[in-house]
């Protein structure tokens, strides 16, 4: 009897924003063309709005509905946790092909975790006082930096410090101050990226992240910095594949 063998296709994506009733993946369903003929699909973080309490439900909802599909595919699912689903996943990096491509969602690279938003001095006060409770010899350990960048993050959610938030383009017209913060950022992200990699993963040769909804792809020397941009505002997400022991760069685009 001949036994069909599913080639090693690796697609790596991020910010689904999975429960946002804006401004993300329209359903799990839609995204099932990402993983066709894939062997395994990689979620950096942000699949779904887990840390909203308004959202949480429909997020866990949808959630399920994606690995069912996943499963139903023979895909295998994996989940690496970001600021808005911190506990998806005790995963929050992985390393592939040999040291070769680093993977993390790319918060834990500003203390601040969302310098842009309104919150960022709440999270960096939560930060510095997490990190304080690290061992000094373990300070620059990336588990420890990542575990700190989560306490971090779920700071913003804390029924004391909670605002609701609208999103999107209302969200920048409501606070047209955020304008100039977001775009300092995406300005100084990929040197910070190649910073991060170069001190937690020295030998890797890509470094995969999202978080910043800023996709692009820019090169250092040595390192190649992705960012698989979101399926949110403003839009433009992009995949990773690695297959055949390459790695390619995919715009991602919706019909109907």
């Amino acid at each position: 009897m001949a036994v069909i063998v599913k080639p090693e296709r690796t697609v790596i994506v991020s910010d689904f924003h999975m429960g946002r009733p804006y401004a993300a993946v329209a359903s799990p369903d839609a995204l099932r063309p990402l993983w066709r003929g894939a062997s395994r699909l990689i979620v950096n973080g942000d699949a779904a709005e887990l840390h909203h309490p308004h959202y949480r439900d429909d997020a866990q909802r949808q959630l399920r509905r994606l690995s069912q599909l996943c499963e139903d595919d023979g895909v295998e699912l994996t989940l690496l946790s970001g600021n808005h689903d911190p506990f998806v996943s005790s995963g929050r990096h992985l390393v592939l092909e040999h040291n070769r491509v680093f993977i993390t969602h790319g918060d834990a690279l500003h203390p601040a975790i969302a310098p842009w938003s309104l919150d960022a001095k709440v999270i960096r006060k939560a930060y510095d006082e997490a990190f304080a409770q690290v061992h000094p010899e373990h300070r620059n350990k990336l588990d420890e930096i990542l575990r700190v960048s989560e306490v971090a993050a779920m700071s913003q959610w804390m029924p004391e410090n909670f605002r609701q938030r609208h999103g999107g383009v209302l969200e920048l017209l409501i606070r047209p101050q955020m304008i100039p913060r977001i775009l300092h950022y995406w300005h100084t992200i990929p040197r910070l990226a190649e910073n991060f990699a170069k001190t937690h993963m020295p030998d890797a040769q890509f470094f995969i992240l999202g978080h910043t909804h800023r996709h692009g792809v820019w090169r250092f020397n040595g390192l190649t910095v992705i960012n698989t941009g979101c399926f949110g505002f403003p839009g433009r997400p992009l995949a990773v594949v690695i297959e055949n022991a390459s790695l390619s760069v995919f715009k991602i685009l919706r019909h109907g």
